[in-house]
């Protein structure tokens, strides 16, 4: 028996800031203010604590297979720390250039939705809580109009 989740809910309001294969973490806070222990430290993979969390601002979870190489490994893997990743200096996921078509890469930010598109295109699944249906959606901020 297999189930379906939708994204619908959270699909744009939750970006990419951390990945511990095989789980991938999303934030709706931005990027530079989401934190944890050890992101300034290099290599991330034996420094970094998972992001913070709480009721407040929750971080998502999400599962994943697939061919993806972390920063560190493959022919361009590079010892990066969470917020060198986090500001765009290598994606957290990618594929090498000798798998089929064109090399996928996830980089920081990537919504919830992107990141799902991206890992289909690698022929991975992502596997994502039943329950996102009732998560709350990210609350509306009013622009600031000078006059």
């Amino acid at each position: 028996m297999t189930l379906s989740v939708t994204l619908d809910p959270v699909a744009e309001d939750y970006r990419l800031c951390f990945v511990r294969m095989p789980w991938a973490f999303f934030t709706r806070v931005p990027l530079d203010c989401q934190w944890g222990d050890g992101w300034d430290d290099v290599p991330y993979q034996h420094h970094a604590g998972l992001p913070y969390s709480s009721s407040v601002h929750p971080v998502l979870k999400v599962a994943f297979d697939g061919p993806f190489f972390p920063p560190e490994a493959g022919l361009n893997g590079h010892a990066l720390s969470v917020r060198e990743l986090n500001e765009g200096a290598a994606p957290w996921l990618r594929t090498e250039s000798y798998f089929h078509g064109e090399p996928v890469r996830v980089m920081a930010g990537a919504t919830l939705r992107q990141f799902h598109l991206l890992i289909s295109m690698a022929g991975a699944t992502m596997y994502a809580p039943i329950d996102w249906g009732e998560l709350p959606k990210a609350p509306v901020v009013a622009a600031a109009h000078g006059d």
